[in-house]
């Protein structure tokens, strides 16, 4: 798999996306009083008084278990790439080649789950094998850092710089546990039928 490519991809589809968003109608105003509740004395509750109608009317969907704006700003942003990656994958019009008809191509090739299906762990068997010959320390360390070279992130730790902890004025080399991400101990052990199912 060309993890550069696939990088490429989402790229253009970003850009595509922010392209799309920066269309989008802004508001005349960045404090809107019709957001306001101003019943409320901003010295009682000012979080109500700020943003109580706006709370009012706009609950909690029951899918969601918080609401905001960076909520209805992120559903709009996944409509947008969803829509942009549709389009590409309907054009049959799409030089072949061109940008358009790669992203629609890998597009219509990840949601196509009749032929995931029927490809299994094939189109990775390679790199189990390669995992399998691992035979000490070192190859392993070395099998870690082709993965990171060629775009797995985190195998094993993470590596990244981030605002020291001590000291907030500068920034530090950070390793963190890269975990397993496999699902909870649960999904293995109980053994009643709706896990014996999904599994």
């Amino acid at each position: 798999m060309n993890t550069k490519a696939i990088k490429g991809y989402f790229s253009i589809v970003a850009l595509a996306a922010i392209s799309f968003s920066a269309n989008a109608q802004v508001p005349d105003k960045l404090i809107d009083p019709a957001n306001m509740d101003l019943n409320v004395k901003p010295g009682d509750d000012f979080y109500n008084y700020a943003s109580g109608t706006w709370i009012r009317n706009n609950p909690v969907p029951p899918k969601e278990t918080r609401w905001g704006s960076f909520n209805m700003l992120r559903d709009f942003n996944i409509n947008a790439v969803k829509g942009l990656l549709a389009d590409a994958a309907g054009d049959k019009s799409a030089a072949a080649g061109s940008v358009k008809r790669r992203v629609g191509d890998f597009y219509k090739a990840a949601m196509d789950s009749t032929a995931i299906e029927k490809l299994g762990y094939t189109p990775i068997k390679s790199d189990l094998q390669r995992v399998r010959q691992l035979a000490n320390i070192q190859a392993i360390l070395d099998h870690v850092t082709q993965l990171r070279v060629s775009g797995v992130a985190a195998p094993m730790y993470g590596f990244s710089v981030g605002q020291d902890r001590k000291n907030v004025t500068k920034y530090a080399v950070q390793l963190s546990q890269g975990g397993t991400t496999l699902p909870n101990r649960d999904y293995y052990l109980k053994d009643d039928s709706r896990s014996a199912q999904i599994r």
